[in-house]
């Protein structure tokens, strides 16, 4: 016998291990370890096998019973293909293939508050005064794609791949939804050869956020795969840009899930943080095991029907006669920004007047509003109006530097008041000359304006001669 076949039998006695053939039917009996040799602990979950536990075991392998609990163990350990966690199909050729899935929903779906049906109401005017774009007047909600990715990163370039693309749209009564999933690299070919042929069918893409980062990526991933964009010449609503001219100032936070919360009312559940998605796609390259994705497809779902649920509820509240139904008046007041940013002065004169009648709020809101009337009926030619819209915000507001401007502007031209504006500039200027800060603008400008307008007046003294009724101030 060697030394060390020695030095293993004697480690073996003095930790009282048992070897295989000491347990089998054959041998058994023929060795003992002695109880005073037993190692301590050794009946503890991973210690070593004592004589206790080897009985155990005999008579379970004696009996045909197996470790139950170590089976469902192993059978939760398999991993699950993607098509064994959702019901779905392979679209390609056997050597490469990605997992589509396609879900139909009711028209009377509710998303929150909104039903899906809602986005087939939706007027191209609408639109277009939402995204400050006139190429989206012919928008037709049955020939639009409602579109999101999720991505591998948000880095861009070439490494970034689009691992989930869904599209969704309306058919004669439901909205269908498809997730097009990549189970690895290879499928990525096959997806876009898809991708090409029904988006090719779409006159205008609506996204979130999809101008900046979806729609470059996909194209560039066309692009690397030598297939034809089929995006190019299509119409792009984007409703990240229009969410934030209505509900940015008083959200904040304009993520579409916080839109969804504070807008339409849903409230996920079941869902995943977006910061996690690409590295469960990572990790289910690895495992093959599809289960953590089922969180995955099911933020890219109510990403999409989100899409649908917001165009569908802000369309209508921006239809010419509704814009008084958003319920907060921040947001009504983001009505009348938008016309005048999309320069429809007479809608957006008509929106502030009804804005300044219906909103019971004596604040900067109002404050803005007769700013946004009096530069509306300025660029309309609307001068007297204009004047009027003036002089009542420097009623309300006698601190207000802008509108004394203008108010002066409007009495020295087109009324040839120079006292009366002499004492406008004035009148401000005393209000708010203790507590103006130095560097203010507007204070500045007004000052300017006074100096000028007593130079002026006192040149047109001297040309008429002396005093003079007209040059005195009111």
């Amino acid at each position: 016998m060697s030394d060390i076949k020695k030095k293993l039998d004697g480690l073996r006695e003095q930790l009282g291990l048992v070897s295989a053939k000491d347990i089998s039917p054959e041998t058994r009996g023929k060795r003992k370890v002695p109880p005073e040799k037993t190692a301590p602990g050794a009946d503890r979950a991973g210690g070593v096998l004592s004589n206790a536990l080897a009985a155990q075991l005999r008579a379970r392998m004696l009996s045909g019973a197996a470790p139950t609990r170590q089976r469902d163990d192993a059978a939760e350990a398999a991993p699950v293909e993607i098509d064994g966690v959702l019901r779905g199909e392979y679209v390609g050729d056997p050597d490469s293939a990605f997992f589509l899935l396609r879900k139909r929903y009711a028209l009377d779906h509710a998303v929150g508050d909104v039903p899906l049906g809602a986005a087939l109401r939706c007027g191209g005017r609408e639109i277009a005064l939402s995204a400050c774009d006139d190429a989206l007047l012919e928008f037709d909600p049955r020939t639009a794609c409602f579109m999101d990715t999720e991505t591998t990163g948000l880095a861009g370039g070439a490494g970034t791949v689009a691992f989930l693309v869904g599209m969704g749209f309306f058919d004669a009564q439901t909205f269908v939804l498809e997730q097009c999933f990549l189970r690895d690299y290879d499928d990525e070919a096959p997806m876009l050869t898809y991708l090409a042929q029904k988006l090719a069918a779409f006159a205008t893409i609506v996204s979130y956020n999809g101008k900046s980062f979806d729609l470059p990526l996909l194209r560039a991933r066309f692009v690397q795969h030598r297939i034809p964009f089929p995006l190019d010449g299509a119409a792009h609503y984007d409703l990240v840009h229009a969410a934030r001219r209505v509900w940015k100032k008083r959200l904040n936070n304009c993520a579409l899930n916080n839109i969804e919360k504070e807008v339409l009312g849903l409230h996920r559940r079941g869902d995943v943080p977006g910061c996690l998605i690409p590295q469960l796609w990572l990790d289910y390259l690895d495992t093959r095991d599809a289960r953590p994705l089922v969180p995955v497809f099911y933020h890219h779902e109510m990403d999409i029907l989100s899409l649908a649920a917001l165009a569908g509820y802000l369309a209508q509240r921006l239809a010419a006669d509704n814009s008084a139904s958003f319920r907060h008046a921040e947001d009504r007041l983001a009505v009348v920004r938008l016309y005048v940013r999309n320069k429809n002065y007479e809608s957006a004169i008509a929106a502030a007047q009804r804005f300044l009648e219906t909103s019971i709020v004596r604040d900067e809101l109002r404050r803005e509003c007769f700013a946004l009337l009096g530069k509306s009926c300025k660029k309309a030619g609307l001068f007297e109006d204009m004047a009027q819209a003036w002089a009542r915000m420097h009623e309300e507001y006698p601190d207000d530097a802008g509108a004394a401007a203008e108010l002066a502007k409007y009495r020295e031209h087109q009324e040839g008041d120079i006292a009366g504006a002499i004492t406008v500039c004035r009148e401000t200027l005393t209000r708010i000359e203790t507590d103006a800060p130095p560097a203010d603008f507007s204070i500045s400008a007004l000052r300017g304006r006074l100096a000028r307008l007593e130079k002026k007046r006192r040149k047109l003294q001297q040309r008429l001669g002396g005093d003079n009724a007209f040059f005195a101030d009111e």
